[in-house]
């Protein structure tokens, strides 16, 4: 800690995805801990209103997919708030489509009517263009802020990457097979990244959510979010601030010896 006793005192932590949800709690929370925060965002204004909220921080439009505008982006963070000390890689997307929600509420039907349904037939009416999209944003996003993260932490011989995963990523979600292997290629990354790494003192872990109260989760169809809860040991979501919290205390000192870990926050689903 610091001379003011905040756990990020004077340290740079950018965050992706910074504009609303997940990613907003974790700037904030970090914010309020001493830290000097980079909120990233494809939309520059919400990035802007996060670094506003917490005062010492910076917004930046970032499209975390975009290789040029990664590069760029770390470089003006380096100007203007200096090299990253902690990265904590959230940017994502979901892709809402009313034709499979349809199909997954009359499968519900007919479960509860005692019949067996059929295929979502998800996966074989999904175009190519949507599940590239979907691995760009989380997975090559994922890569290219952890490579400019690690060029700048390596021959400091020092920092903490953080990824959020998701359950999905473990547990595979129903008619998103685009979506639960972009999670579940993060959770590979963070392991195969925290054995490179760790000889250099650089900390490499995961936060894999549950059902989290985010603008992401709050598309998902009234009834079929009523019957996921189901399978949640507390039978509820989960705030912004219960992934923050645990956000702080793994990318902090308390958690210096924890690497290549996957934590799932999920109100007790089983996995």
């Amino acid at each position: 800690m610091d001379g003011s006793g905040r756990r990020f005192g004077g340290k740079v932590v950018v965050v992706t995805g910074a504009g609303s949800g997940l990613g907003e709690a974790m700037a904030l929370a970090f914010g309020a801990e001493g830290a000097r925060i980079a909120a990233l965002d494809i939309d520059g204004a919400a990035a802007a209103r996060t670094a506003k909220a917490i005062g010492d921080g910076r917004g930046y439009t970032c499209d975390v997919s975009d290789e040029a505008a990664v590069t760029a982006t770390f470089a003006a963070i380096d100007a203007d708030l200096g090299p990253v000390d902690v990265l904590i890689n959230n940017a994502g997307i979901a892709q809402q489509r009313p034709d499979l929600q349809q199909r997954m509420l009359e499968g519900l039907q007919a479960l509860t009517a005692g019949d067996q349904g059929d295929s979502l037939r998800a996966t074989s009416t999904l175009e190519l263009a949507d599940f590239d999209r979907m691995l760009r944003v989380h997975v090559y996003g994922t890569f290219l802020c952890t490579r400019e993260a690690l060029r700048r932490m390596e021959d400091r011989r020092s920092g903490v990457i953080l990824n959020i995963a998701s359950v999905a990523g473990i547990l595979g979600l129903p008619g998103s097979v685009d979506y639960s292997a972009a999670k579940g290629a993060i959770i590979a990354m963070t392991k195969s990244l925290s054995q490179e790494v760790v000889a250099a003192g650089i900390r490499v872990n995961a936060i894999a959510p549950g059902f989290i109260d985010t603008p992401m989760v709050r598309t998902i169809n009234p009834l079929m979010l009523q019957m996921a809860l189901l399978s949640v040991g507390m039978r509820r979501m989960g705030r912004p601030e219960d992934v923050a919290a645990l956000a702080r205390h793994l990318c902090s000192d308390e958690a210096s010896y924890t690497t290549g870990q996957i934590v799932s926050p999920n109100g007790g689903i089983p996995t």
